[in-house]
């Protein structure tokens, strides 16, 4: 296979990953494709972050809120309170991202996901 080739096979396979993970802890996106496209395929972050984005584009998301849905795993008010939070939020995080350097967004990137992480660590074993 070409170089090209096993390349696209590995995204492809990436992807796959993060749909498991999405679709079983509702992450993907941001926890693990950005990352994985950054370390595994050399994508610079501000790349990196706006190629995810395609993978929220439906049906891929959609799929897995039906599944969530028929077992009865979806606050549809709350749901409907993130769209618009979301679609402002997402207007605004994209023009501020111009004004990032691609280092600094990264470390910005890994100072969250490390915070999160820690705490959700913390969390999951206090109860």
């Amino acid at each position: 296979m070409p170089d090209g080739m096993t390349r696209n096979l590995g995204i492809l396979a990436t992807a796959c990953a993060c749909g498991i993970a999405s679709g079983m802890f509702g992450i993907g996106g941001g926890v693990l494709l950005v990352p994985l496209l950054g370390l595994l395929f050399a994508f610079g972050q501000h790349l990196a972050q706006g190629t995810s984005l395609i993978a929220l584009i439906p049906p891929t998301g959609i799929l897995a809120l039906l599944a969530y849905a028929r077992g009865g795993f979806v606050s549809w008010k709350t749901g409907l309170l993130l769209i618009p939070g979301m679609f402002l939020g997402g207007i605004l995080g994209g023009k501020l991202v111009k004004r990032i350097e691609p280092l600094r967004m990264r470390q910005i990137f890994a100072g969250i996901l490390f915070a999160l992480g820690a705490w959700q660590v913390f969390a999951a074993w206090r109860q």
